[in-house]
Parts: C-alpha cells; structure tokens; sequence
C-alpha cells in the first residue's frame, strides 16, 4: 500500500496521524480513500478542480502539479504533503 506521509500542521485533521496507508493506482484514487477515512484532511488537499494551491504534494523529493492526479503509483509509493512555510492557514 502506498504512504501518505502527514505534517504535524495537517495531523490535527486525521485523528494526529503521522502516516495513512492506503490503496489506489493513481493520486486521486488514493485521495478519494483517504476522503472516507479522514474528509477533512482531504478536503486540504483537494478541492473542486484537484489539488488546492495552497498546498503541494511531493513523490521521490519532486513537488506534483495538477496533472499528477491521474499518474500511476506504486503500491510502495511515499507521498508527502507539503503545506506553505509556516503551515498556511488551515481554514478551508
């Protein structure tokens, strides 16, 4: 499964986890699992039209754009978020 790796800024949202392992064969996917354990982490990361601006998503050290989401991963993939610096603002 991959690892969705969780900063301390965000961990508030999914009961003060720092690392979810879920399934899924692309980002979206994996969002979409992580939506129906942990909808308000989810809704950090996404918003209607894919990922929010105010946040990144990084895989192998390299930040992903919008067309990230459709991209395969692997089952061994670590994900991070990465929030702006100083952890942005956590309204949503």
């Amino acid at each position: 499964m991959a690892v969705l790796n969780i900063p301390s800024s965000l961990r508030s949202l999914c009961d003060d986890c720092t690392q979810i392992e879920v399934e899924g064969s692309t980002l979206r996917a994996i969002f979409s699992a992580v939506a129906t354990r942990h909808p308000d982490l989810a809704s950090r990361i996404l918003d209607h039209q894919g990922l929010r601006p105010d946040i990144a998503v990084a895989i192998d050290g390299s930040i992903l754009d919008q067309s990230a989401l459709t991209e395969a991963v692997e089952a061994d993939t670590e994900i991070y978020l990465v929030p702006p610096i100083g952890g942005g603002s956590q309204n949503t």
